[in-house]
């Protein structure tokens, strides 16, 4: 994450840890979902290594490939999996047929995303002591990216608020807080902070997993 090396390694290790009990706690069915967690770890690994490629010469050539990495999860991974996930955790038929509607969006915006990540070369940049990823290629249309940011947003924070699980609206307040507090104090890095705090509040799943499906609602 922003912050420093130590910060996204420290975070992935707990994280990482929580998301194996998390995965060991889960139904078959729940496992999707379950699985966040470790896949944030894995995310802020990346961004750990992108950090030690600026003050370590020895981490210099990792850190391109760690870029793209954590993008992919950052701008691609996400839109597409979210949905996915909360569907499948859905036993209200209603709720389940709008979730499921939202893997199209989000499919685009993740496939979307793939295409800048390749051929446009991200480049990280630390300012103010956080990561800032910058395309080398801007994309020219600006309403192709006005539309990718309102999928993204759709299929990222809104299922959380449409599921019936217990304790998922909270989570869906957590993540929205999240981007919030990024979006005013972060401007510059809203992706590497945005990911960072749900990564940190990714840990709430366990207590998602853990309790009763009971709606939330």
């Amino acid at each position: 994450m922003c912050f420093s090396a130590t910060a996204s390694f420290s975070a992935s290790g707990v994280i990482g840890a929580i998301g194996a009990g998390t995965i060991r706690k889960a139904d078959p069915a729940d496992r999707l979902f379950a699985i966040i967690p470790l896949l944030f770890a894995i995310q802020q690994v990346f961004e750990g290594i992108i950090w030690l490629g600026f003050a370590m010469p020895a981490f210099e050539n990792l850190r391109t490939i760690s870029t793209m990495m954590f993008l992919i999860f950052a701008w691609a991974i996400w839109p597409a999996y979210i949905p996915i996930a909360i569907a499948s955790l859905e036993t209200d038929e209603k709720r389940k047929g709008i979730l499921n509607s939202l893997r199209i969006p989000g499919l685009i915006a993740g496939i979307g995303a793939i295409i800048p990540i390749f051929i446009s070369g991200p480049q990280p940049h630390i300012m103010d002591f956080h990561i800032d990823y910058t395309l080398q290629n801007n994309i020219p249309n600006q309403i192709i990216l006005m539309a990718y940011n309102v999928m993204y947003l759709l299929c990222t924070i809104v299922p959380m608020f449409i599921s019936s699980r217990k304790g998922m609206t909270t989570y869906g307040l957590a993540n929205l807080l999240g981007l919030i507090i990024a979006g005013i104090f972060y401007q510059s890095s809203v992706p590497s902070t945005w990911c960072f705090f749900s990564a940190l509040f990714s840990i709430m799943i366990f207590r998602i997993i853990k309790q009763s499906p009971a709606t939330d609602q």
